[in-house]
């Protein structure tokens, strides 16, 4: 398979987000549209749906990069930062809460949960990264570890309450970062393993949850 070109991804995204609720996810690589892309028109569903997976992710990063640089530097405190990217990130999610939805329900399907897992841990590292974050040893990967496990609790939470308000959205990180005081020491007073098994025990419910 030859890699997609920019504007075939740019016409991915068109596609998925205007034909959304008519697109059929179980059998997507049958859809004319993909049939008409050289580079994944003989794909089985299963990886097309990790390549159209790839599409939204990367697209995501690079608006969230994009909206963050334009204000990070306003805030000094790295509570602040943490917050305010937690808030920018759920903010450019949100035009594609819908589509990020069918994806994970049917990469859980499809028995590819790890693609999540590594999607939420992308965005804790690009996330402290955006905050020019220079640790080193544990604290790079506990940082990244706890942010995951704050980022995926409200982001399940947006996906799967559909009803979640900005302002909801807002009171939860700053609530959930105070629970887990993941801002003011990072000499971590809390247990990594149970953060580590929460994170995956909620993975476990979603995938056995009515819906999936």
């Amino acid at each position: 398979m030859s890699e997609l070109s920019n504007l075939e991804k740019k016409r991915i995204l068109i596609y998925l987000h205007s034909k959304l609720k008519l697109i059929d996810f179980n059998n997507l690589n049958e859809d004319l549209f993909f049939k008409k892309i050289d580079s994944v028109k003989f794909l089985d569903n299963k990886n097309l749906i990790v390549i159209v997976a790839d599409v939204l992710f990367e697209n995501l990063d690079k608006n969230f990069v994009k909206e963050s640089n334009l204000k990070i530097n306003k805030f000094n405190k790295i509570s602040e930062k943490i917050d305010f990217l937690l808030s920018v990130r759920f903010k450019i999610e949100d035009k594609s809460t819908e589509l990020m939805n069918k994806i994970f329900v049917h990469l859980i399907k499809n028995n590819n949960p790890n693609k999540i897992v590594t999607y939420i841990y992308s965005v804790a590292d690009l996330i402290w990264s955006c905050a020019n974050d220079r640790s080193v040893d544990f604290n790079y990967y506990s940082k990244r570890l706890i942010l995951s496990f704050v980022y995926s609790k409200i982001l399940f939470l947006k996906l799967f309450k559909r009803n979640l308000k900005q302002n909801e959205i807002e009171h939860l990180i700053s609530r959930s970062l105070n629970q887990v005081k993941i801002i003011s020491k990072f000499k971590l007073k809390f247990d990594l393993f149970k953060i580590t098994k929460s994170f995956f025990n909620f993975l476990s419910e979603k995938k056995t949850s009515r819906g999936f």
